[in-house]
């Protein structure tokens, strides 16, 4: 595996997408590199009722450097277009809720709310669809297909390198992940939220 990322960064970097320093900081060294194992912790938020919630180990693994790279250069960029839809804490919801009742005025007293909870938030879909949803989240928002220097076509070269390589151990059998990625990782988050962000608005287009 270690071999088959080295392999695709370095023809990445021949065909002039990556420069020699990028290269050289996603590489991946082999000597440094830890099998990602799965582990459950506790889930008391339920009353009465306690669940295993699965986290897999990140940090020293094969994909944790491309992950970094990645969940930086998304990530101000996602946080910005994201900010008119998420609220950040309790009293961030409720200035916002406050500016669309008084200020804005776009509540009715016939408004109807709802809430939809995702007990999959890093499993949504498979890699082709996330790095698709990705893609076009990129291109609606962008001005040109850059993203700091950094083209579309990258970014999602760069992803299919991340989500294909992610594996982990557990009893002895080693496993690789067909949906989303570690939830462990900061670059699952942005993601999901991206893919949450889309299939939030194509929902919206419909009603």
């Amino acid at each position: 595996m270690v071999e088959s990322m080295n392999l695709l960064l370095e023809s990445l970097k021949n065909h002039e997408s990556l420069n020699v320093d990028l290269y050289n900081g996603l590489l991946v060294d082999a000597s440094k590199v830890k099998l990602p194992y799965l582990y459950f912790l506790p889930d008391v938020s339920k009353e009465n009722e306690i669940s295993l919630v699965p986290y897999i180990t990140s940090q020293h693994s094969a994909t944790w450097r491309i992950s970094k790279y990645l969940n930086e250069l998304l990530r101000p960029f996602v946080d910005k277009i994201l900010s008119t839809t998420t609220f950040r804490d309790e009293p961030d919801f409720m200035y916002q809720l406050y500016d669309h009742v008084f200020t804005k005025r776009e509540l009715q007293s016939t408004t109807l709310f709802c809430a939809i909870k995702i007990t999959n938030y890093y499993t949504l879909d498979i890699h082709k669809n996330m790095i698709d949803t990705v893609s076009y989240f990129l291109e609606e928002n962008l001005v040109t297909n850059k993203l700091e220097q950094v083209t579309i076509q990258n970014i999602k070269n760069l992803l299919h390198i991340f989500l294909y390589n992610n594996v982990f151990y557990y009893k002895d059998q080693i496993y690789t992940l067909t949906k989303g990625s570690p939830n462990t990782m900061p670059l699952s988050d942005t993601l999901s939220n991206i893919y949450v962000f889309v299939w939030q608005k194509q929902i919206l287009k419909q009603l």
